[in-house]
């Protein structure tokens, strides 16, 4: 048993009642696409940021492009107003970096979209709010909607990673079923990833223990960094 909640928990496990995954296999696969997913959408508007940047370069603050607000790429009236500049813009340079745009943007709403459907074939996650942590968000789970004790919802809770701090906007997903459950913490509305706040914290944690002279916990620190972490 231990080793299928380990296994389930590597796996990113998923929310509450309702869900239309039929095997774990299905789960893990629908899992990694989610992920692929979110990555493919930030380099996207990565991609419009940088040409939005070049093309404003060298233009009046009147001639500019408002950078997008959203990981979903432009809204419908910055889609329209760069519609029209391309019909209007007669350098080719300028004019193929609204085209890039555009193209970039219609990707990510191809990806949303195949994000969505993807998402609705699992429970919805759970939206982190200010002041919730991973461990609260699962404890509440287990006690409130499955009816676990609070003395198993621990012992399952040892045993299971949680993240150590998670952003106002992060999903968590939630999963429970026949004594396993697992947990998993995605992206959601926000601009930075779970991967990259986490990197965001170590360096906090590290600079902190450098500028108080704690060597012993530097190498801690930096010999707890897994291959992913250090990238």
């Amino acid at each position: 048993m231990l080793k299928r909640l380990l296994m389930l928990t590597v796996l990113a496990a998923f929310v509450s009642c309702g869900g239309k995954v039929s095997s774990v296999d299905e789960f893990a696969r629908l899992v990694g696409t989610i992920q692929n997913k979110n990555k493919e959408i930030g380099e996207r508007n990565k991609e419009i940021m940088d040409a939005v940047q070049k093309f404003n370069a060298n233009r009046k603050a009147d001639e500019q492009i408002v950078l997008p607000d959203s990981l979903m790429g432009l809204n419908k009236e910055q889609l329209k107003l760069v519609q029209e500049m391309v019909t209007k813009e007669q350098d080719a340079t300028y004019k193929g970096l609204l085209n890039q745009v555009i193209d970039k943007n219609n990707q990510i709403q191809k990806l949303s979209s195949d994000l969505e459907d993807i998402k609705s074939k699992l429970p919805k996650p759970y939206v982190v709010k200010g002041g919730d942590s991973h461990y609260k968000v699962c404890f509440e789970y287990l006690t409130k909607e499955k009816n676990i004790s609070a003395d198993k919802a621990n012992e399952l809770l040892q045993q299971t990673f949680l993240a150590d701090d998670v952003l106002e906007g992060f999903n968590i997903w939630l999963y429970y079923n026949d004594g396993v459950f697992g947990t998993f913490v995605s992206q959601g509305s926000i601009r930075i990833s779970p991967n990259a706040f986490k990197n965001i914290i170590r360096k906090g944690q590290i600079e902190a223990a450098k500028a108080s002279g704690r060597e012993e916990a530097i190498k801690e620190m930096q010999g707890s960094e897994t291959p992913a972490e250090q990238k």
